[in-house]
């Protein structure tokens, strides 16, 4: 009975010892590495160092550490840190780059997670297509992020000191076209830029000119490129000499990047881009004197044969190599929770994916730059969700500024990337 007793003492004291160093274990402190393109941007940076700071106070056992990247190389870091096992926890990524990851098994399979989430339900909360865009063989291996589409941002100021009307934004590229040439007073004011650098932002802002005018990148098959049409031609024409030939564009533009060209509309150079929600506080934070809140306004893109605008839908990637995926999950969950989307939205005027934020927010339905945004929706359209889109893209945007700078005529330009882009989609994968 006394060994009995003892025996009982040792178990006991073993039990307590074993429930001890689990609750030790369980406040042992985890650290997430948290990459984003927005760390490296002033509004968006306070913004998201807000966010995570409610996340660590409600998670006191996780710090997150911040690795801002800049946007154009993103892809390039996260697909070189994924090879090595070592891509940061959670990162932020543009949709059309998923096939990518997703291919190389760079994107943990999320449905473990979101079926304790309660599946399907769990999942009602954001548009369709954004889910679908998100799921690899049929299961989500990102959660979605910011969705919007893109739009004409002018400055209603020096849309009447030309002689135009603020309130009647042009309805067709002419007049696209009739307005810059008003808007241009050379060599101090130009009417238009865009980033013609190698980033991402570029198809953006290229794509709608191509759609609209009835092109397209690559064949209904994704087999062949498509850049050999007529429409195709003309779109691409059209886009070029507003630099080369109209003039209506700074000098340079081919290597600027999307914040170049916001750096230019924030300090009155040009009248207008081709943006979305992002663009006003950005604006802002670059030159609070401008008041973009006020000054500027939004307006659907202008039509020559379609009415057609492209979609932004940026995404949110779990590392496979976590060795955290508890609590990589739960910031995943958190930063695309209906509250932080709100927030996004507040600070940042992105539009969410989520429907119960975009469809229903009075903050979103009240904000001039936001319902334009949301009306614009239907008319959205993606690029090509094709592991080898990023190389084709790169090839294109090649071309755009062989033919801007005048290396090459348009037509050279645009044949010899139709016939590169064959090429790629030729290889065997």
């Amino acid at each position: 009975m006394k060994w009995m007793g003892r025996f009982g003492l040792v178990v006991l004291g073993l039990g307590i010892a074993v429930g001890f160093s689990s609750f030790v274990g369980a406040q042992e402190k985890v650290t997430l590495r948290f990459s984003d393109w927005h760390l490296t941007e002033d509004v968006w940076n306070k913004s998201l160092t807000e966010g995570l700071a409610i996340f660590e106070k409600r998670y006191p056992n996780v710090k997150v550490v911040m690795e801002p990247v800049s946007y154009k190389d993103k892809e390039t870091k996260y697909t070189v840190e994924s090879a090595a096992g070592k891509a940061p926890d959670i990162f932020h990524v543009h949709a059309f780059s998923l096939p990518m990851f997703f291919g190389k098994g760079y994107a943990m399979d999320l449905t473990p997670f979101i079926e304790k989430e309660g599946g399907s339900k769990f999942l009602e909360s954001w548009y369709p297509l954004c889910i679908d865009l998100v799921k690899h063989k049929g299961k989500v291996h990102a959660m979605p992020g910011d969705y919007m589409t893109m739009v004409l941002i002018y400055n209603t100021e020096l849309f009447k000191a030309a002689g135009l009307d603020p309130k009647k934004p042009p309805q067709t590229w002419d007049e696209f076209l009739t307005y810059n040439k008003k808007l241009t007073k050379a060599p101090e004011k130009w009417g238009f830029a865009v980033p013609g650098a190698k980033d991402p932002g570029f198809e953006l802002r290229f794509s709608p000119f191509l759609w609209s005018f009835g092109g397209d990148y690559l064949s209904a098959d994704y087999k062949k490129s498509a850049l050999d049409s007529k429409e195709a031609k003309e779109a691409f024409k059209f886009f070029v000499e507003l630099y080369t030939k109209h003039k209506v564009m700074p000098p340079g533009v081919t290597s600027m990047n999307p914040q170049d060209v916001r750096t230019q509309l924030a300090h009155r150079k040009i009248a207008w881009e081709i943006g979305s929600g992002w663009t006003a506080p950005i604006v802002n934070a670059i030159n609070p004197e401008l008041k973009a809140f006020d000054v500027l306004t939004a307006a659907p893109l202008p039509v020559k044969k379609k009415k057609v605008t492209t979609i932004w839908l940026s995404s949110w990637v779990m590392s496979p190599n976590t060795k955290h995926p508890s609590e990589a999950w739960e910031l995943l969950k958190f930063i695309t929770s209906k509250e932080i989307e709100l927030k996004w939205f507040v600070d940042n005027r992105v539009t969410s994916s989520r429907k119960d934020v975009s469809g229903v927010a009075p903050e979103i339905l009240k904000d001039k730059f936001a319902s334009v945004i949301a009306s614009q929706l239907p008319h959205g359209k993606v690029v090509p969700q094709i592991p080898q889109w990023p190389e084709i893209v790169d090839t294109f945007t090649t071309a755009v500024q062989e033919a801007m700078t005048e290396m090459k005529t348009s037509e050279k330009a645009l044949a010899d990337a139709h016939g590169r882009i064959n090429t790629i989609l030729a290889r065997k994968k």
